[in-house]
């Protein structure tokens, strides 16, 4: 049976005092989702994490909630965003479970990448997908070992989930705004 394709991160194990509201804001030119990776904006904002991201570009979390700039959940019906997601160039508010060393999160390999039980341990890169204005979920996904974004730790005990494409994984990311450092190649 195949995999239930499921884009988007989500803490592997959710800790309320792992979560810091963080705030977006207009200039981010990229609209938001729950699920997605994101790292900071040099005017205090956020915005999403790139793919095969390098230099500064450090993982800050995963967002498990948005809000408006009033913050009021996003699609609320006093709202001032109908939508479940941020659009590019809004303001709002963003829950982020932080990357900290030690945190590890559930994500799965991208479309066309299959992993198996040899690649726990292996260093894969965030592809960073853009989300879904119908569903409101985030597109992020890990990409094809060999990469230094994130680390492979373990399938996901599910028995719907097995190795092969679109299969969900435990992982952390390596270069984390919070000191995590990469042991192969650093930050």
């Amino acid at each position: 049976m195949a995999n239930i394709d499921n884009t988007g991160f989500r803490p592997a194990v959710p800790n309320p005092d792992k979560i810091r509201r963080f705030p977006v804001t207009t200039s981010n030119a990229t609209a938001l989702y729950v699920g997605d990776a994101v790292k900071p904006e040099a005017n205090g904002g956020i915005t999403p994490l790139d793919a095969g991201a390098t230099g500064n570009d450090l993982a800050l979390g995963v967002i498990v909630a948005l809000f408006d700039s009033n913050g009021i959940p996003v699609g609320h019906p006093s709202s001032s965003v109908s939508t479940k997601y941020l659009g590019a160039s809004t303001a709002g508010y963003a829950d982020v479970h932080l990357a900290t060393p030690g945190e590890q999160f559930i994500g799965q390999s991208q479309t066309g990448t299959s992993y198996a039980a040899t690649d726990i341990f292996a260093g894969v890169n965030i592809v960073a997908g853009a989300g879904s204005t119908t569903t409101a979920r985030s597109g992020h996904e890990l990409g094809a070992t060999g990469g230094t974004d994130a680390v492979i730790l373990g399938i996901v005990n599910d028995p719907l989930n097995t190795w092969g494409v679109n299969v969900d994984v435990y992982f952390a990311f390596l270069s984390s705004y919070w000191g995590q450092v990469n042991p192969t190649g650093g930050v």
